[in-house]
């Protein structure tokens, strides 16, 4: 039952006998949309962030060519790991380069085994070279695929692990049309 408001009844009841129903109901509403608006916010705010992108998919600094080239040299032309940006620096005939990781059969990671002196897929066994990443062995239909890398003016190499930018390679030869920075 509705009862109108007089001056004795406001006075003895308080706030809550001052507030009207239809102004109770427009404050849940506007207090439902203000929730609901913070909620979307808080939801869509971190799409507007934009991240910076490291790993694989960033363009990495590897070092000064001098330096992986003493590498190289130091330690048999064993291959050097960055196992972030998911490669192997290796060094090719007359070059250096980048392998990238993932096996060309059906995409397990591909592990250096130092004892084979090759890399050795543990999935189904394919077997690569150290210095070319050619297949040597195994169900593997063509040599892991390489990243480009860039030499600039200062001798700083750079890979760019962008996996949708590899250079595919078939045959089991190391050609030199895939040098892109030369050990020389």
């Amino acid at each position: 039952m509705i009862r109108p408001h007089d001056e004795t009844s406001i006075r003895a009841g308080g706030l809550v006998a001052r507030i009207k129903r239809r102004h109770l109901l427009r404050m849940g509403f506007l207090g439902g949309t203000l929730l609901a608006v913070g909620e979307l916010t808080a939801i869509l705010l971190p799409f507007l962030w934009v991240n910076k992108i490291t790993g694989l998919g960033a363009k990495v600094a590897v070092g000064k060519k001098s330096d992986i080239l003493s590498k190289f040299q130091a330690t048999n032309d064993e291959p050097q790991l960055y196992t972030a940006a998911k490669f192997f620096l290796i060094h090719a005939p007359g070059a250096v380069a980048a392998a990238y990781r993932r096996c060309t059969h059906l995409g397990c990671s591909v592990p250096w085994t130092p004892s084979e002196d090759q890399f050795h897929c543990p999935c189904h066994g394919s077997l690569f070279h150290k210095n070319t990443a050619v297949v040597l062995g195994g169900p593997a239909p063509r040599p892991l695929d390489l990243f480009h890398v860039t030499e600039d003016a200062g001798g700083t190499i750079t890979v760019d692990t962008n996996p949708l930018n590899l250079i595919t390679r078939q045959g089991s030869e190391w050609d030199e049309a895939w040098t892109e920075v030369r050990d020389s």
